[in-house]
Parts: structure tokens; C-alpha cells; sequence
């Protein structure tokens, strides 16, 4: 009994293994596994868990993704490949990325009353366009600024090849409790490498949430805004991070990049979304880039702080909430044709957020 406890013990945890992180569009996208689960299959599948092909048995010790999965070579979002064993997943997903050419805002300057100048995305542009003669004068134009599902490049994207990480959540401990963060690559990957980052450095430890309005333009939620290491509201990392098109909707709990007037202007300030009545007028001009998969509880509480400044554009706390800590934490196993078991939190029903309250 005792060598089958020590022998376990030994075990090494089953998990997909990235033989390189970085694959060139002609190359060939391979992992492995610990020889005890090489019996074991890969499937593949988006954020939702929709099957990409048919799971991949390992020869040997490895899996060919793209020489099994042709879909691959193709993909414009983010995917997620599964260890399986007896149809039950097992270990941390890897994610995998396709290095595309970028989709660049199109602007337009806009005057209105209560914002003044500001800079509005029209459209969206993909750069693969840009230096091809032999493309149609529309080509990679993408009309609107927000889609409610992934839209199909067409033939001006540049596929340069793919980034293999493995998947992984943040968790923020923050004075009112704790938040977990779905990380959604399949959205905004670039973001997601940013914050991510950031988070490993320990960039937004002891950082204060120093807006949150908790009535919006039409009364309802709005926003929680952190990020700022100088808690004024003018702070950052000290560079800007490329905004994306991100197909992530402003819902409750969805997490989001603030930025000034220009749109690539991110660095590492975020907002929480705190009502879809209120913030659906942000889709496609701000980039989502992650969902709250635990802490409805704690935004709840956090939105609904004492507010001293009362000035939209300020609304700074009395006392403003901390994050004590932030983390990068591995994602939970991932079931195809469910995809995670956790989902986006749902906003309550009462207080500010009763949908038939009545408006000031």
C-alpha cells in the first residue's frame, strides 16, 4: 500500500506539454503528454466549447494538431486544446493563438454635447490590405465597431503563424473579496498578454479602484476602474497597448481596458462592467478582453462604496477599495461542447440593479 501511495505521488500531473511556443505558419503545431496518459487524445475546440475537428490520438508520446486539425491553418480567433483521457479532461488547457495581421480602427472626430471632441471607431481595417494591388478596394474592411459574433477575415489577413501558452486565469484579492478572471484570448490576445504580464510583474498589487459610478448616464451601473499605480487616474505602465476588435460584449462582470481619447492609448488601467443597459454603448470602442467567472458578491460590494467626488469623471471613493494582490492561477480543465464549467457571473436583481427600479 505504501510504494502505490509513493508511487502516485510521483505521478507527474497529466497536462498537455508545448514542445515550442512559437510555430511559424509552415510549420507544425505539436504537444505531448507524460508517457502514463499518452493513450489519452487531444480535443480542440473554441471558448465555448465547440469541437474543432475530431480529438487527436498521440503517436507515441505527441500530438500533430495542424498535420490532424486543418481547421487550424485557417482559425482567426484564439483556440483551446484538452487533454482527454476515457472521455474525461484532464490538466490545464493550452491556448492557441493565430499571429494575424492586425484589424486597425478607423476613426472618425465626433463633437456632442457631454463629451465634447472625442475620437470614434467607425470600422475596422485589416493592415494585410494595405501594401496588396491585387485586392478589391474594400478588401479587410470590417463596417461598425462592435460585432455580436466572430466575423470571417477575408483574404487580405497575413497568417504569420501561431503562439502556444498555457491557459491561465487571473485572481484578484481585493479588500472586499476575492475575483476570478476568465482570460478570453479568443477575443482580444494581445490585451490578455498585457494584463497578464502586468499581473506577473506584480504591477497592480496595492492598487486602489479610484472610480466607480454607480449611476450612469441613464442611472444605472456603470463602471469599476483600477489599474492606476498613482490612484489619480492619469497613470500607467509607461506604454500603450494596441487597442483590438474584440467581439467580448460589455456585460456585468466583463472586464475591459480604459483609455483616453486616443484608441490605442491602454496601458494598464481596467474597468468591470456593472450593468449591459448602461455599458453597451462601449462595445467595439473599448477592449474587452476577460469575464469574471467568480465574484459577483465582491463587485456587488465594491460598486456600491461611498463616493466622495461625485463628479462623473472623477467618482472617487471616500475610501477607495484595494487590490491586495493579483495572480495568474491555471485554468480549470476544458469539456468540449461546454467549454469551462464555470461561466460569466450573473448581475443581481435587486438594489441598483433591479430592472424595474425607478430612475432619478
Amino acid at each position: 500500500m505504501l510504494i502505490l501511495i509513493a508511487i502516485a505521488l510521483c505521478a507527474p500531473a497529466p497536462s498537455l506539454l508545448i514542445k515550442k511556443p512559437w510555430v511559424p505558419a509552415n510549420g507544425e503545431i505539436v504537444v505531448s503528454t507524460w508517457p502514463i496518459y499518452s493513450d489519452g487524445q487531444v480535443s480542440l475546440m473554441k471558448h465555448d466549447g465547440t469541437p474543432l475537428g475530431d480529438p487527436i490520438t498521440f503517436t507515441g508520446e505527441e500530438a500533430h494538431l495542424t498535420a490532424n486539425c486543418p481547421e487550424l491553418l485557417t482559425v482567426d480567433h484564439a483556440v483551446y486544446a484538452q487533454l482527454m483521457l476515457k472521455d474525461k479532461p484532464l490538466g490545464q488547457p493550452l491556448v492557441i493563438i493565430p499571429a494575424c495581421s492586425r484589424l486597425v480602427p478607423v476613426t472618425e472626430e465626433i463633437v456632442s454635447e457631454d463629451r465634447g471632441n472625442w475620437t470614434k471607431i467607425v470600422a475596422w481595417q485589416d493592415e494585410g490590405a494595405e501594401d496588396s494591388e491585387d485586392l478589391p478596394p474594400d478588401a479587410g474592411l470590417f463596417e461598425g465597431t462592435a460585432y455580436s459574433e466572430e466575423s470571417r477575415r477575408d483574404e487580405s489577413v497575413v497568417r504569420s503563424g501561431w503562439w502556444i501558452r498555457p491557459e491561465l486565469d487571473v485572481a484578484l484579492e481585493t479588500s472586499m473579496g476575492s475575483i476570478l478572471i476568465d482570460m478570453r484570448e479568443d477575443a482580444a490576445p494581445n490585451t490578455v498578454r498585457n494584463f497578464q504580464q502586468l499581473v506577473r510583474d506584480q504591477f497592480y498589487d496595492e492598487t486602489m479602484m479610484h472610480r466607480i459610478i454607480i449611476a450612469g448616464r441613464s442611472g444605472r451601473p456603470f463602471v469599476i476602474q483600477g489599474g492606476d499605480p498613482t490612484g489619480t487616474g492619469n497613470g500607467g505602465p509607461g506604454w500603450w497597448a494596441p487597442i483590438e476588435a474584440s467581439t467580448l460584449p460589455h456585460d456585468f462582470g466583463v472586464i475591459s481596458m480604459a483609455r483616453a481619447n486616443d484608441p490605442d492609448s491602454a496601458g494598464s488601467q481596467w474597468f468591470i462592467a456593472l450593468d449591459r443597459e448602461e455599458t453597451a454603448r462601449l462595445d467595439g470602442l473599448y477592449c474587452t478582453f476577460g469575464e469574471v467567472l467568480h465574484g459577483r458578491d465582491t463587485i456587488v460590494k465594491l460598486a456600491q462604496v461611498p463616493i466622495g467626488d461625485t463628479d462623473y469623471l472623477s467618482s472617487r471613493p471616500i475610501t477607495p477599495p484595494l487590490i491586495k494582490r493579483a495572480r495568474l492561477k491555471p485554468a480549470k480543465p476544458r469539456t468540449p461542447s461546454i467549454g469551462r464549467s464555470l461561466k460569466l457571473v450573473e448581475p443581481p436583481q435587486t438594489g441598483p440593479w433591479k430592472p424595474d427600479r425607478d430612475l432619478p
